[in-house]
C-alpha cells in the first residue's frame, strides 16, 4: 500500500496536479536534523563503548583525564571530525601538562569578525580512580553537542563566524577555556556570544522526591542576560521543555571564563552548579556516568541540543538557502535530494525529525514532495 501511495503521489506531482506547500522556518528544519542516533554514535566513542575510529589496534577510551594519555587520543578524534567537515580545525595548546582545546571554525560570509561559539569540555574526573572516568553526562553530553552541531551547521552559510570548541582542563577549574579566552582577548577578537553546555542528560533529582524542577538551567552573569533571555525565547519557540533563566555569576563552568574578559556567555546545564554539587546527580564524577545510565533522559537532551542550536543559528545569521528543496546542503535541488526524500517517504517522527521533511511538520509526505518538485533544478548549472 505504501508503494502504491508513493507511486500515485509521484505521478500527480510530475503531472503538475499537485500544489506545493510553503517551506517552514528554516531554523526548525535545520535543528530537526539533530538525532539521538548520531548523538549516541559520538558518545559511544568518547565513553569507550566503541573504539576510537582509525585506531589500530583499536583504542577504547577509559577516561579523558586532563593529564593522561587518552585525552590526547580523544582530542585527535575530535579534531579529525571537525576537519572531515571542511572546518578550519586546530589545537589550542595552553600547557604541555594538559590535553589541548580543539577548535573547528566555520567562517562567516559577510561579517566574519563577529564570532559565535558553541562549546563543552571533554575532559573527565573521578577522584577515586582517574583511569576509570567515562564522563558521559560530565561532559561527553556537551562535547558531542558541539560535534553534532558542527556536522549539521557546516552544511550552511552564515553571516558571522561559528566556532565549535571542545575544552580541556575544565575539571581543574576551567584552565583550558580561560587560557583560550585570554588569548582571544589579547588578539582583539570580537566574541559576540558563547553557548557552553555542561551536563544535559540528568534533569531529575536523585536527592529529592519529587523533583523540585525538571528543566534546563540557562546560566548567565548580569551582562549576559540579553543572551540568556534570547536563548530562553528560542527554547520557548522550538522545544517543549521547561527552562529557567539565572542571573548569577557563581554558576560556573567554561562560560565563566568568558565573563572574566567581558565577553557575553551562558551555560546550559541540567541543574545549577550548586544543585549538582549538592547531590542532584548521583553519577557526578563517578564510574556510573555511562551511556547506559537509567536515569538519563535522552529526549530531554535532544531538545536541549535543538534549542541551543536554534539560538546559535539565529545569532550567527543564517543565510537562507536559495533552494528550498535542497536536502543534502549542496546548494541545488536535484536527483540527490529526491533520493533522500523518497528513501524517507512515510517517516512520521516528531521527536527525531525526518530527513525529507521540507515543510516542518515532522513527516515526509506529498507536501514535501510538492516543495521539492516546485524547486526542481534550482542551483543546477546549464
Amino acid at each position: 500500500m505504501r508503494a502504491l501511495v508513493l507511486t500515485a503521489s509521484l505521478g500527480l506531482a510530475f503531472a503538475g496536479l499537485f500544489v506545493g506547500g510553503v517551506a517552514a522556518d528554516e531554523t526548525e528544519d535545520i535543528i530537526n536534523q539533530a538525532s539521538l542516533e548520531e548523538y549516541h554514535s559520538y558518545l559511544r566513542v568518547l565513553t569507550g563503548v566503541d573504539a576510537v575510529p582509525g585506531t589500530d589496534p583499536p583504542v577504547y577510551l577509559t577516561n579523558r583525564y586532563s593529564f593522561g594519555d587518552e585525552i590526547q587520543i580523544a582530542a585527535q578524534w575530535i579534531y579529525d571530525h571537525f576537519a572531515a567537515l571542511g572546518l578550519d580545525s586546530s589545537f589550542h595548546e595552553f600547557d604541555p601538562a594538559y590535553g589541548p582545546n580543539v577548535i573547528g571554525e566555520l567562517y562567516g560570509s559577510t561579517r566574519p569578525e563577529d564570532i559565535y561559539i558553541i562549546c563543552g569540555h571533554f575532559d573527565t574526573y573521578h577522584a577515586g580512580d582517574q583511569e576509570h572516568a567515562p564522563g558521559c553526562d560530565d561532559n561527553g553530553s556537551g562535547t558531542c553537542t558541539a560535534m553534532m552541531a558542527a556536522r549539521i551547521l557546516s552544511q550552511y552559510e552564515f553571516e558571522g563566524t561559528i566556532r565549535f570548541i571542545a575544552w580541556a582542563g575544565e575539571e581543574q577549574w576551567m584552565v583550558g577555556s580561560l587560557a583560550y579566552v585570554a588569548d582571544a582577548w589579547d588578539a582583539g577578537e570580537n566574541i559576540v556570544a558563547a553557548i557552553n553546555l555542561d551536563m544535559i542528560l540528568h534533569p531529575g533529582w536523585d536527592n529529592q522526591e519529587p523533583d523540585p524542577d525538571y528543566d534546563i538551567d540557562i546560566e548567565g552573569n548580569n551582562p549576559s542576560q540579553w543572551l540568556a533571555q534570547y536563548l530562553a525565547d528560542r527554547y520557548g519557540t522550538y522545544t517543549p521543555i521547561d527552562f529557567e533563566v539565572h542571573d548569577n555569576a557563581n554558576y560556573v563552568s567554561d562560560h565563566w571564563s568568558f565573563w572574566q574578559y567581558g565577553y557575553d556567555a551562558v551555560g546550559l546545564c541540567e541543574n545549577t552548579t550548586y544543585e549538582i554539587w549538592g547531590g542532584s546527580n548521583d553519577s557526578y564524577h563517578q564510574t556510573t556516568d555511562t551511556i547506559d545510565n537509567p536515569h538519563f533522559d535522552w529526549e530531554f537532551a535532544l531538545q536541549v541540543i535543538r534549542g541551543g542550536m536554534a539560538g546559535l543559528i539565529d545569532l550567527a545569521g543564517l543565510i537562507p538557502s536559495e533552494c528550498p528543496g535542497d536536502l543534502d546542503g549542496d546548494g541545488d535541488t536535484d536527483q540527490s535530494d529526491l533520493g533522500i526524500l523518497l528513501a524517507d517517504w512515510g517517516c512520521d517522527d516528531p521527536v527525531n525529525g525526518c530527513a525529507g521533511d521540507l515543510d516542518g511538520d515532522d513527516d515526509t509526505d506529498q507536501s514535501d514532495l510538492g516543495i521539492l518538485l516546485a524547486d526542481w533544478g534550482c542551483g543546477v548549472g546549464p
